[in-house]
């Protein structure tokens, strides 16, 4: 049965499906997770301790969703904290320490994990395909993430390292490892002479090492500033570059189409990450589209040629390429078209969350795709997939469960960012809080007390104080507070040593 509601989202009338759920006698309600990144794996965590609490609440003290079956299916046998593969690629974090076992997850829950790739989601028939087999839902998340956008530049897809996950930051790894000295007389060749400084600045003789990242945004600025902090390290360049006997000038070269880097990003943030970058010897060329890329030589529009000993591709992203039978709609990006509570508005029991979304605010702009909006969605969806069943009614051994998906106006996405911090390297960070730009060890504070309650809510499967801070809340936003105040104290003390 179909009905239809009218769902009030960003200041207009939008007509949204609502799907009533059948479930017949004892065979479980699948929930169908694709994607085990920031929105997948959260999701399935938070959902899982949902219904978790509700079948508690509903059954008199039973401890598990035995209603409600959670399938997580992922390419990879682990999570990556993608927010870290800079530091990786410049070897001051190994794979191992930023990964997570999805098993050891979702160890102690009713969670299902498959490791496969997804291959189509058929919609008239609630069928996912897998590599080597298919399975039913009765409600899919979508939240396969982002792959790499070329933008259709020649030489571009075969010519650079793509930068989008833990391989692709321990092969970059390995390419700087192995770097020589370039043979060319220039790193910037300037036929047009637009830029003589430029030109100056970066003239060299045969014993450079050009490394260029095309992007300026904060994955191209986070691995600029981490490559810097590397090859700037004498002890780095004893180890791995001494073997040449020549003295080795190393350039990291940030190529940004833009007026500006970090673009999007407030100003005064963009200028002093700007500054920050330039204290580790890294050139930002702004303006500066490319044309095409031929080998090692990255090529501008303007006629600018950039020789270069290795090529790193941070300049673009789109949402991944799935499947779905029948077509529905996507943005410019390949991002799926979704209405306010996430959801496709064709197919109702599929929402769509993370970097594959394209879910607008509350002014008609869409989210960017980054792990702080990834991880509120998969918070926000938890608490609203549980409102599609609006009764539970239990007979003998026999489970009946009839429900009507009530999704008011007041349950679409809404989330307004607050505090954004960006790491340019091995130790620095610059942020904005509020209204205010901040750097050091106050912003690497901040991050660091965000990354730790994000791993801790999901090693803790959705339960403790720390789940706490994802929720909006005048509770949450004082535990927050008195939370950060300790772990600071806490990693005050041991920077000072007090703690030994």
């Amino acid at each position: 049965m179909v009905i239809y509601g009218r769902a009030i989202t960003r200041g207009r009338a939008v007509k949204s499906k609502l799907h009533e759920y059948t479930m017949i006698a004892n065979k479980p309600f699948r929930i169908v997770i694709l994607g085990a990144g920031y929105a997948g794996m959260f999701l399935a965590i938070n959902l899982y301790q949902t219904f978790k609490e509700r079948s508690t609440g509903e059954r008199n003290g039973k401890d598990s969703p035995a209603d409600v079956e959670i399938i997580l299916v992922d390419r990879n046998p682990y999570h990556q904290l993608l927010q870290e593969i800079h530091l990786v690629a410049a070897g001051y974090r190994t794979t191992e320490q930023i990964s997570i076992p999805i098993t050891s997850l979702i160890k102690g829950t009713k969670i299902r994990f498959i490791q496969s790739n997804v291959k189509e989601v058929i919609t008239y028939d609630n069928k996912v395909i897998l590599d080597e087999s298919i399975i039913n839902y009765d409600l899919a998340a979508i939240c396969l993430g982002s792959t790499t956008k070329y933008f259709g530049i020649e030489g571009a897809e075969s010519n650079t390292i793509p930068f989008r996950s833990i391989d692709d930051a321990v092969l970059v790894h390995k390419k700087i490892q192995s770097l020589s000295p370039s043979k060319r007389s220039n790193t910037v060749n300037n036929i047009k002479k637009r830029d003589d400084d430029v030109k100056k600045r970066t003239k060299n003789k045969d014993n450079n090492i050009n490394i260029a990242i095309v992007g300026g945004g904060a994955t191209g600025v986070s691995l600029g500033g981490a490559i810097a902090d590397f090859l700037n390290d004498e002890t780095i360049q004893e180890k791995h570059f001494s073997s040449t006997h020549i003295e080795i000038n190393f350039n990291v070269t940030i190529v940004e189409a833009t007026s500006n880097i970090l673009a999007g990003w407030n100003l005064e943030l963009a200028s002093k990450a700007q500054t920050i970058l330039a204290s580790k010897g890294v050139r930002i060329l702004t303006n500066s589209e490319v044309s095409n890329i031929e080998h090692d030589n990255l090529i501008l529009k303007d006629g600018s040629i950039i020789d270069s000993s290795l090529i790193i591709w941070t300049a673009g992203v789109k949402g991944y390429e799935i499947k779905i039978t029948p077509p529905t709609d996507k943005a410019k990006d390949g991002r799926i078209i979704v209405n306010g509570f996430c959801q496709i508005d064709k197919y109702p029991n599929i929402f769509v969350i993370g970097d594959i979304a394209a879910v607008k605010d509350s002014q008609g702009k869409l989210y960017p795709p980054i792990a702080q909006i990834a991880v509120r969605e998969a918070k926000y969806l938890a608490d609203v997939i549980p409102k599609c069943f609006s009764k539970f009614k239990y007979e003998s051994n026999n489970i009946n469960i009839k429900n009507v998906i009530t999704l008011k106006h007041q349950d679409v996405f809404d989330y307004d960012i607050k505090v954004q911090i960006i790491s340019l390297g091995a130790d620095d960070y610059v942020g904005l809080f509020g209204s205010h730009v901040i750097n050091g060890n106050l912003a690497k504070m901040i991050d660091e007390f965000g990354k730790f309650a994000y791993v801790k809510t999901l090693k803790t499967r959705g339960e403790g104080i720390s789940s706490k801070l994802y929720e909006d809340s005048m509770l949450s936003r004082m535990i927050a507070g008195i939370s950060f105040a300790g772990f600071a104290f806490a990693k005050w003390i041991d920077l000072a040593g007090l703690g030994e």
